[in-house]
């Protein structure tokens, strides 16, 4: 089966006081479900729902997560089908599948008919300046119900910064314009306040990036390095096949102090080789004969490497899916096997590591990162198996430095490098860029 997607009982959150992680190297649960419900206006609202086919359990599965302002944790279930609201907090009231979700902001931004609220949500990202950035890819199914759209929130106030519109040209593919699904996957930020910044938006269906800096928008594309690789794309997860045609995904920028130049880091989901681009060529990329010079990694892994992100000491988490692990990579090293260790191990609560989380304790330092996950067991999903009478959505945690500690991935005295060739990503391709960007129409509510 061919599944194009970019995509119990509630256990009461853990404390991530300082003492509770900081020595913790098992994985707890902070979250878990059966299915998704939600936390309805009244029961009328949910009859009518119910009623309508807009809430059907069985067609919801959440793909992303973060923890924002107040201690709260909002939960992405994009409108794959027609379900209620793809964006919502984690409330502190229980129903039979786990925890209920409260949209976010409200209701009412999920159930507007005139395209001002919210449509489908795949993928979040918090910024240093504590800016909450979505991509709204205004699909429900396969249906562009409205246009898509970039929004920056305030999570302290729940108030809209930014909000822009993409032009239609850039949210599918060029050649085939059914395919495509845009999602946020990493925001790069600088100067005082976040003044500059640059929006990464991946397709995995339409095997494109999207960059917003602020004023442009454009749009690249290369099969060479953003499209699946077609003998990947079967993936076979606890025994059970799913073919999953996803592109460009896991995009992320490692942190300062390791390489001299800028660098983003990213690979088809459906592939077992990484792929590199300096910020730099990235960022001029929207002027048409300019050129991006991409690198590919020497190293091939033994399965798809599902979420992954950095930690500011440089250690790389990700999950994978035919191995069912957790393992590392400190960018200090090159990429090979040697310098590449696995952390964790569960058959049952690791099936398909979907987003993936580093947030920082009561102080900024390594030893109080939190490292946190959410599996969903898409493969079954996907096939239409899953048992909802047991638990299958997990949001999972534990302590960074405790997971690496005595592993080849333990943060250690270095020198910077000179360039992404000592990591051992070479130079594989320098293309042209053919088309310019669009200056992007920008509204507040």
């Amino acid at each position: 089966m061919i599944f194009r997607l970019s995509f119990f009982w509630r256990i009461l959150p853990i404390v991530l006081g300082c003492a509770a992680w900081s020595s913790a190297a098992k994985l707890k649960t902070v979250y878990e479900w059966k299915y998704i419900d939600y936390v309805w206006n009244d029961n009328v609202q949910k009859l009518n729902a119910i009623k309508n086919g807009q809430y059907n359990h069985t067609k919801i599965i959440p793909i992303d997560f973060q923890k924002i302002s107040g201690g709260r944790v909002l939960v992405t279930t994009p409108r794959l089908f027609n379900n209620p609201a793809s964006l919502s907090t984690v409330s502190n009231q229980t129903g039979d599948g786990g925890p209920l979700l409260e949209p976010y902001p409200n209701w009412d931004w999920h159930t507007s008919t005139d395209c001002t609220g919210i449509t489908s949500v795949n993928r979040i990202f918090l910024d240093e300046c504590n800016r909450l950035w979505i991509v709204d890819s205004g699909k429900i199914g396969n249906v562009q119900t409205c246009p898509a759209q970039i929004i920056a929130f305030n999570p302290k106030t729940d108030e809209v910064l930014q909000r822009v519109i993409i032009p239609d040209e850039l949210t599918h593919s060029s050649v085939n314009t059914n395919n495509g699904r845009l999602e946020i996957q990493t925001v790069e930020t600088y100067g005082d306040s976040c003044s500059t910044t640059w929006v990464y938006i991946g397709d995995p269906e339409g095997y494109g990036l999207v960059i917003w800096n602020g004023s442009t928008i454009w749009r690249l594309e290369d099969d060479n390095v953003y499209a699946p690789d077609p003998e990947a794309t079967i993936f076979s997860v606890d025994g059970e096949n799913v073919t999953l045609e996803l592109g460009v995904s896991s995009l992320v920028i490692p942190p300062p102090g390791f390489i001299e130049e800028g660098y983003l880091l990213f690979k088809p989901l459906a592939s077992r080789i990484g792929y590199a681009a300096t910020l730099d060529d990235l960022h001029n990329s929207n002027t048409a004969g300019n050129t991006v010079t991409y690198y590919r990694s020497n190293f091939t892994i033994p399965s798809q490497e599902l979420a992954r992100v950095y930690s500011k000491f440089g250690v790389l988490i990700g999950g994978f899916a035919t191995q069912l692990v957790v393992a590392c990579w400190n960018i200090q090293y090159p990429l090979t096997s040697e310098s590449v260790g696995t952390i964790l191990e569960d058959d049952n609560a690791l099936q398909f590591t979907s987003a993936a989380k580093i947030t920082n304790g009561c102080r900024d330092e390594f030893e109080y990162e939190h490292y946190w996950l959410l599996t969903n067991r898409l493969q079954e999903f996907v096939l239409g198996i899953m048992d909802f009478n047991e638990v299958n959505y997990r949001i999972l945690g534990a302590n960074l430095a405790a997971l690496v500690r005595g592993t080849v991935c333990e943060p250690e005295p270095h020198t910077v490098s000179p360039s992404i060739e000592d990591k051992f990503f070479f130079e594989f391709e320098t293309v042209t860029v053919i088309s310019s960007a669009i200056t992007a129409s920008e509204y507040l509510n």
